[in-house]
Parts: structure tokens; sequence; C-alpha cells
């Protein structure tokens, strides 16, 4: 109930008309020839009053990105069928997963393995619910959201073991659900777009079947240094250079790591990439990463991968949680899940 009134209040001040956001904070935000979207603005001003994740406790920043998540992000909706399940490792542990069938009538459909932002460090299966959610309605497949382990208490390989774990248990089991072992992709938000094409690169070193495509919205793919846009970007638009810093010491406390492919694929020889299956990458124009995400773009078309990238200039990083409040965050979210049921529904498996 709480919630529902905070979004209420939340999306009543974000239906400001533009031109008043302008007039509040001293006129538009403009760089690089693009210009900020005036919901983003007010968004980016609501969270400098938020405390920041790196003063946190590893718990306390999750609890905080879990309540703002819920406040900003679309209403859950319903789909026919939603089963959370235990994976078994090697180690005697479990990997927890939650698969979404929304249209459970309907036999051997696509799959997309999901890999939920937050830096490798913060998110979970309930954070990006509302959009595994989306992902399996209006695309038409199957979605096996990941809850692998986090750092700092799992740094590397944790995530990326985890990811190849569930990826192969997927496919193991693919018909028992409904899917098709044949028609897998692999998605991700942010570190989760990093922790999908490091699968792919893992899978084809370790002469696997590959995924048969791979979504990256504003992707990681470098944590081995800072790209320009880590200066122009790193300050005001809600994901930090401080915060990156804070998630890639986490993940990989040992700098040696930071080079390895599987953690920085921008890295990578053009015939490591060579082979890889087709891409959506997505950047948004006020976005740290945004040079990154783009390079790897271009370096994965250089290595003859067919890549549809979207760039979406007036948007800011993780505008897939602000779908519920920001019109231009919701359009490029279609773009995304327009692209994956298109591919499916145009190739036989």
């Amino acid at each position: 109930m709480l919630v529902d009134i905070k979004r209420s209040i939340t999306g009543f001040a974000f239906s400001m008309p533009e031109n008043w956001v302008h007039s509040l904070f001293g006129g538009a935000v403009i760089s690089n020839e693009q210009v900020l979207n005036a919901q983003c603005q007010l968004a980016c001003n609501f969270a400098r009053f938020l405390p920041k994740v790196e003063t946190l406790t590893a718990h306390k920043a999750r609890k905080l990105y879990a309540e703002n998540t819920k406040i900003f992000d679309e209403a859950p909706i319903g789909i026919s069928h939603i089963e959370d399940k235990l994976i078994p490792t090697p180690s005697a542990s479990f990997i927890p997963i939650r698969l979404y069938n929304a249209h459970p009538q309907k036999g051997n459909l696509p799959i997309v393995i999901y890999f939920h932002g937050g830096g490798l460090t913060i998110g979970s299966l309930d954070t990006h619910d509302a959009l595994c959610r989306r992902i399996a309605y209006y695309s038409k497949v199957i979605v096996v959201s990941v809850g692998y382990r986090l750092a700092p208490e799992h740094p590397y390989p944790a995530a990326i073991d985890d990811a190849m774990i569930a990826y192969q248990y997927v496919r193991s089991i693919a018909y028992l659900f409904g899917g098709s072992p044949n028609a897998i992709a692999v998605a991700g938000d942010s570190a989760g777009g990093l922790l999908a094409t490091a699968l792919c690169i893992r899978a084809k070193k370790e002469k696997m079947p590959l995924p048969v495509y791979q979504a990256l919205l504003y992707p990681v793919t470098d944590v081995s240094r800072e790209s320009e846009t880590y200066d122009t970007y790193g300050d005001k638009f809600i994901l930090t250079r401080s915060t990156l810093r804070w998630f890639i010491r986490n993940y990989t406390p040992d700098e040696r790591d930071r080079r390895l492919t599987v953690n920085s694929p921008l890295l990578s020889d053009p015939k490591d990439l060579k082979g890889l299956p087709p891409a959506y990458v997505a950047t948004a124009g006020f976005d740290p990463l945004s040079h990154e995400g783009e390079a790897y773009a271009q370096s994965l078309e250089s290595a003859g991968v067919k890549v549809q990238h979207r760039h979406f200039p007036s948007l800011i990083h993780g505008y897939l949680h602000l779908t519920g409040i920001i019109p231009a965050a919701k359009e490029a979210e279609t773009d995304f899940l327009q692209s994956l049921h298109s591919f499916f529904a145009t190739r036989k498996f």
C-alpha cells in the first residue's frame, strides 16, 4: 500500500510540464548536442537527496535500490506462469532462478536468460521482476531471470560462473518448461549486459553451443579504464564515477582481473568476437557508460557480428527502471522488446 502511494505521488510529480522543469532547474541540460529529457532531469535532481550507495554497506545499498525500483518502475503486470527454482552447483550451493511464461499454451517458445544490473553488487530477481514480466509478455518468450551471487561477498569469478551454470542448466531442461534449447538468447542491463556478452565469449572459448542472440542494455564493457564519458557524465546523472569505482572494486578487487575479456570485453581481440551471436546494444546519451557501450557495438561489428545499436540521446543510465514515469524511457524499452520479438518471429529454430 505504501509503495502504491509513493508511486502515485512520484507519478504526479513527474507529470510536470517540460517548461516547468526547465524553469525550476535553470534551463535544459545540453551536452554534445544532446538534450537531456526533462523528466530525466527531474529524476537526477531527485537523486541528489538520496544516499550514495558507495557510502553504504552492501546490504543497505541493496535495500535502497530495491525500494527505489518499486517506486519508479511500472507496477508488475500479471502473467500466466511464474516459477522459482534452484539450480544445484558443484559446490553444493544453489543458484536461484525465476521462470516467466506469459504464453504457456504455446510449446517450444524462445528463451531469454536475463541477468539483472546493479554493478554485480546490488540488484536481485525482485528488482527486475516487473521488467522480466514485460519481456515475457510483449516479446512472447520464456524469461529465465538469474539470481547470481553478488560482490563483495562473492567477487570474480562468482557471477560469471553462476551465469555459465545457469545457461547450461536452461539448455538441458528447456523442453521441460516449454522452451527450445535451440532458441536461447541472453540479455541484461548494465553489469547484467556484461554478464550476457561475457557468457557468449566464454562459451565460444570453451566450445559450447552459443546463444542465438545477445541484448545488451547500457552495458558495462570495460572495467580496466575510465572512458571519456566518465568525465562528461560521471557526476550529475544518477550513476556516478564514484559508484562505478565502488562496483568495480567490489567485483574485481584484484586489478589484474579487470583486463580479462570476460570482465572487459572491449579489450577482446577481434578474432575472439568473430562468430558471436547477433547483438542488440542500447546506449543512453547521459550515461558514463555510453562510450564503452558504443565502442563495443563497433568492435562486434568490426568482427563481423550483426549489430543493432540503438542510442537514446535524451536518456540516462537505468532507464528501464523509469518506464513507469518517463514516456521516453518506455519508448526505448519498447524498441528493445520489439527487437527480441522480431528476431525470433522471423526465424525457425
